[in-house]
């Protein structure tokens, strides 16, 4: 139920920002807007401004439009609007720039996130890895637990969400066959050169990197970010804030070792030991043998009960924050990343025919809207901007009926030097709407399959 919330916010939180770039560059050139309407269907609440533009929250909020008042096509001859504030009446430019305004809108609104991301004193984890995962590429190499990271392919790794970014920008922005290159630091002080083939490993923007090789950060324990209201954890006296060290006498460092040792043991006694701590859960927590440690006694009723926690890996962390000209600086490179990754992403579809792993629908978009908001208010803001850069992306395409199409439109129209026909434009948004409700269909099959594993 939270995904579904997340996943409408995020949706109508992005759709407006988009809609209102279109309908604030449309108002610049004095073009009628008759409706601004987030969602579709049927209005649920409106009302009208002073300008006579209906604003409006319809029943279906999975997107939005603008409607600007365009005499060519109007009902009424006998219009009560100045013919000069209709859409068909502006320049190519203007027109042009009324189109462009939502795909920049939702740029803009990126590039201000992660300004905002990055200007933030916040919490970084060490590039130190942890034991790589059993059966992954990491783990038939020479990389061992306490290795530092200190450069991927040339480029310097400062922290591990370095290791993760210039991770993908290497996976979508190299040929496939070249190796990842990755320059070490030892416990004892011996310097490594490690080389990883990963061309077999088919990548998908909705999973991490990172793990997908087998790379971990650091970790001692887990930690508790969040107890359920009456669940068997708040019950029991567990806690925000609780470092979960062990289970059953089995160390444990990373949330899906607790759901493996709580599969295997249900309707058994678990035994779970932790060290009780006030610190913020992105903030650093060093367990040691000084700590005092708690135990806990847990006992499931039925196969069906959760342990009713949220953990993530304790890893350890230090504190950055850039000054505003750098976080400006980062944010317009991080949005530049992200608009080349999604670019390559489609070239990689239309040029390969490597769909599969390339698209994502609601239920990956909900997914990944709970999981940044449970890491906390700036992840869920960093999924608002990459999501955001992806919408401003996909608009640009040369399809009817998306801000690209409208645009190559104008482009024709321009080189034509009359406007196009109306049938014409009928059978380019028939066309265009084939090809987004494939797409969907497509990407919610594939959610799907993916996430209920048919």
């Amino acid at each position: 139920m939270t995904a579904i919330i997340l996943f409408i916010i995020a949706i109508t939180a992005l759709v407006f920002v988009h809609e209102f770039g279109h309908y604030i560059v449309a108002r610049y050139f004095g073009v009628k807007v008759l409706r601004f309407s987030i969602g579709f269907g049927s209005p649920l609440l409106s009302k009208t401004d002073s300008k006579g533009t209906e604003w409006v929250f319809s029943a279906i909020p999975l997107g939005g439009y603008v409607t600007m008042w365009d005499h060519l096509n109007s009902k009424s001859k006998d219009s009560i609007f100045d013919v000069k504030s209709s859409y068909s009446n502006q320049s190519f430019f203007a027109r042009s720039a009324i189109v462009l305004g939502g795909p920049l809108a939702n740029f803009i609104f990126a590039l201000v996130a992660f300004t905002c991301i990055f200007s933030f004193e916040s919490y970084k984890t060490f590039p130190i890895i942890d034991t790589p995962l059993s059966g992954s590429i990491s783990s038939n190499s020479q990389l061992k637990k306490n290795d530092t990271i200190l450069r991927l392919n040339g480029s310097e790794i400062n922290s591990f969400e370095d290791i993760e970014s210039q991770l993908n920008n290497f996976i979508y922005h190299s040929e496939p066959s070249t190796p990842l290159e990755l320059d070490l630091l030892r416990v004892n002080g011996e310097k490594k050169k490690i080389s990883l083939k990963i061309s077999e490993i088919e990548f998908n923007q909705s999973e991490i990197a990172s793990k997908k090789i087998g790379l971990l950060p650091l970790s001692t324990g887990v930690k508790v970010v969040e107890v359920k209201d009456q669940s068997i954890a708040d019950t029991n006296g567990l806690k925000k804030g609780d470092v979960i060290i062990s289970i059953n006498g089995k160390n444990v460092n990373f949330p899906s070792q607790v759901t493996e040792i709580i599969n295997k043991n249900k309707l058994g006694s678990l035994e779970i030991n932790f060290i009780r701590s006030d610190i913020k859960p992105n903030q650093n927590i060093v367990p040691d043998d000084s700590s005092k440690k708690n135990t806990v006694n847990i006992i499931f009723d039925d196969f069906t009960q959760v342990l009713g926690v949220y953990l993530v890996a304790n890893t350890q962390k230090f504190k950055s924050s850039l000054s505003p000209i750098e976080a400006l600086s980062d944010a317009f490179n991080q949005t530049l990343r992200i608009v080349e990754v999604c670019f390559t992403a489609l070239y990689r579809i239309f040029n390969s025919g490597s769909i599969k792993d390339q698209i994502g629908g609601p239920i990956s978009i909900a997914y990944a809207a709970e999981t940044s908001a449970n890491s906390g208010v700036l992840p869920f803001i960093g999924f608002l901007a990459f999501l955001s850069v992806s919408i401003g992306v996909i608009n640009l395409l040369p399809i009817p009926i998306l801000d690209g199409g409208h645009l190559l439109y104008h482009v024709i129209e321009l080189i034509k030097g009359s406007p196009l026909s109306a049938s014409f434009k009928l059978i380019g948004t028939w066309f265009g709407l084939f090809f987004i409700f494939g797409i969907t269909f497509y990407a919610i099959s594939n959610d799907i399959l993916r996430y209920f594993k048919l």
